[in-house]
């Protein structure tokens, strides 16, 4: 209970510090904040059974380019749900790889290894490959997370909203239930907009 109060507590603090800080700290404090709350969504979400029989190991994956430096310096190797977390860059998204039998296998373990990711954050600059990629992790227990207003409707479940003065999220809560994933409903209650495209209203804070 008392981490999660911090964990909460900390993640308000950084709302008031990036409101504060000047121009030139703003991209940093961003990708900081960031940070935090992937680190907050792996505490407060629970996978099936079978997705933690990983050894020893929660993965957040990072998948474009990205602006993350060494924002996760502070969580790195940290022990969440009694696992170490591993921080994994997987630069630009590959659709293929060299068409002999070497290529083949190093494409094949590249999925696998996109797929047993517990987070995957894809950036904004794989705004066109959303869709290959929500489909390749799909049905493996995977928190998708982007920062484009139109993540969700390609099946994320997670997304941060840009331009917004304090760091803004939503959740498709449709496609985390499809994934077997539950967000915990501290998460949630943070969230701007809790959208359920199988339900005839999304949940919008704003009203």
């Amino acid at each position: 209970m008392k981490t999660i109060i911090y964990s909460l507590m900390l993640l308000l603090l950084m709302f008031a510090v990036i409101v504060c800080a000047g121009d030139e700290q703003i991209q940093n404090r961003e990708s900081q904040i960031k940070a935090a709350f992937l680190y907050n969504f792996v505490m407060f979400t629970e996978w099936p059974a079978d997705k933690l029989s990983e050894p020893n190991t929660i993965t957040i994956g990072l998948l474009g380019e990205h602006q993350f430096g060494d924002a996760f310096d502070p969580i790195k190797n940290k022990t969440v749900k009694k696992q170490r977390l591993n921080i994994k860059n997987f630069g630009m998204f590959r659709k293929s790889f060299p068409q002999n039998d070497a290529g083949k296998l190093e494409f094949a373990n590249y999925i696998e290894q996109l797929r047993k990711c517990h987070v995957l954050f894809i950036c904004d600059s794989e705004h066109e490959n959303y869709k290959a990629i929500i489909d390749t992790v799909k049905s493996h227990g995977v928190l998708t997370v982007g920062e484009t207003e139109d993540f969700l409707g390609f099946g994320g479940i997670i997304t941060f909203i840009p331009g917004t003065e304090k760091p803004v999220f939503e959740v498709n809560i449709d496609s985390c239930e499809n994934e077997n994933l539950k967000i915990s409903s501290k998460v949630l209650r943070l969230a701007r907009k809790v959208i359920d495209y199988d339900a005839p209203d999304a949940v919008d804070k704003n009203k």
